[in-house]
């Protein structure tokens, strides 16, 4: 662990500090800091030579970043103290610029439209494949992305998710092939795919697929702190000097040497530990999903339960309510009476994350609260019968772009009723997070159908992240 030794090294020197951060190696931190953090203090320390940059490494961190390459199969990494919300804006400003065409998919992060902003690209849409019943996207097919890249001949970039937050994998490998024939760059949201290439029964990583740029999610599956991620490139067709310059930009001046060693720290884990660390949390996947298909009213479904599905990551775990007529909102707050916290909830269902930190413990407890969130509801419901609810889930309003984001994002707006919207043009990138997949963008129409996602949204009580009223009584619009 090249970098977290120079660390470890440099506090053994005991030189006394006469720089950044104010603290001074924890001696003038708030006491409650100092209760929770005393001996990692010595470890925050401002931009040092002796400990290299993270913007032009040459030493250590250099070593670190070359050794997490090597072990992705990449022929560069970049280290993030901003999370990967930065390194997708990072991929898109260092491959597109003002004007340039770059395909997307319905299901992209809103920072993807960060990116886009950032950069000045125009976007054009997948639209990928929704399952109604369990209302998870599926993601896009190689003959989709074969359509739109000969509509638009022009398009320099294609962004994909891949595994999406649900663990469903796209056919990514003949995508890539594609997109290479036509000299698109590909560009492939992995952040939820830090672990892929360590697992058993795991889809195929973006790398090994023959992407050009893939960013991770270090501490969302495997070990490194929140907030840290990595970005590796493959050679072919990027400007590796062009994405350092745009990582220096989108990186805080003062990194984190904590954060970073982190990456460093999660690196060698993976490297020494990794297969049999991922192993275990797979076949702790397979027996919570055993266990809970055996409580009534629990449907978990598996990779043949979707319509048509081309890989999947069986640690995402989608516990779904519907037979009880739970939403997911109305069951992720009895698991939470129950002690138990969930990564993330839509329509009917709730979806569990099994990674390199569960153990039997933790499985059980998680299944045992299930049970007793199945039976107090079958109780209540014999009591008191209530309808089952008519749908599971709406699939995301088709966008259609009027502006480029850019164009929008620097437009004048106004705030409108929302029931005097429909027709007008968003001035507000708004989604229900997580997962953080906009519903409507900054220069995107507000059509009938984001209105009625919108109603439906209300009705099961979700609520709106980006909108200036968090009500949705109104919406900004771009004025006329």
């Amino acid at each position: 662990m090249p970098f977290v030794e120079a660390l470890e090294a440099y506090k053994e020197e005991h030189f006394v500090p006469f720089h950044t951060p104010g603290h001074k190696i924890g001696v003038g931190a708030p006491a409650t800091l100092k209760a929770w953090m005393d001996p990692a203090l010595p470890y925050d320390l401002g931009v040092m030579y002796a400990l290299d940059d993270l913007h032009e490494p040459e030493g250590s961190l250099k070593e670190a970043q070359d050794l997490a390459a090597q072990l992705y199969g990449a022929d560069y990494t970049w280290f993030s103290i901003n999370g990967t919300t930065a390194l997708i804006e990072t991929m898109i400003m260092g491959t597109v610029g003002a004007g340039d065409t770059i395909i997307i998919p319905r299901e992209a992060h809103r920072s993807v439209m960060g990116g886009l902003i950032l950069s000045g690209a125009k976007p054009v849409y997948l639209e990928g494949r929704f399952d109604e019943r369990f209302g998870v996207p599926l993601g896009t097919t190689p003959s989709e992305v074969e359509t739109v890249l000969n509509e638009h001949p022009e398009a320099k970039a294609i962004v994909l998710v891949n595994p999406n937050y649900y663990g469903i994998a796209i056919d990514l490998e003949a995508i890539v092939l594609l997109a290479h024939k036509k000299g698109v760059i590909v560009l492939v949201d992995e952040a939820h795919g830090a672990h892929l290439p360590f697992g058993k029964n795991l889809p195929k990583s973006a790398l090994a697929c023959g992407a050009d740029l893939v960013a991770q999610s270090t501490h969302k599956l495997i070990g490194s702190l929140t907030q840290t991620s990595m970005l590796h490139g493959q050679d072919m067709l990027i400007n590796e000097r062009r994405i350092t310059q745009v990582h220096q930009i989108l990186q805080s001046t003062s990194p984190n040497y904590i954060f970073l060693a982190s990456l460093d720290m999660a690196r060698h884990q993976m490297a020494t530990k990794g297969r049999e660390l991922v192993t275990k949390a797979e076949m702790l996947a397979q027996e919570l999903h055993r266990d809970l298909q055996n409580i009534p009213g629990i449907n978990v479904p598996a990779a043949e339960d979707f319509n048509g599905l081309y890989d999947y990551d069986a640690t995402k775990v989608l516990i779904d309510f519907y037979e009880l007529g739970l939403t997911g909102v109305e069951a992720e707050k009895l698991l939470r009476k129950e002690g138990i916290e969930v990564e993330l909830v839509q329509a009917y269902h709730v979806l569990v994350l099994i990674t390199l930190g569960d153990t039997k413990d933790s499985i059980k407890r998680l299944v045992d609260a299930v049970s007793k969130v199945a039976a107090n509801v079958k109780e209540f419901k014999q009591s008191s019968p209530q309808a089952k609810p008519l749908a599971t889930g709406t699939r995301l309003p088709s966008p259609e772009v009027v502006l480029t984001p850019r164009e929008a994002f620097y437009s004048k707006t106004e705030t409108v009723a929302l029931a005097e919207t429909a027709g007008q043009i968003s001035g507000e990138t708004i989604s229900y997070y997580p997962p953080g997949i906009p519903f409507v963008s900054v220069g995107e129409r507000i059509t009938p159908a984001v209105l009625a996602y919108i109603k439906e949204r209300q009705a099961m009580g979700f609520l709106p992240n980006g909108c200036a009223d968090k009500t949705l009584k109104t919406i900004r619009i771009i004025s006329k």
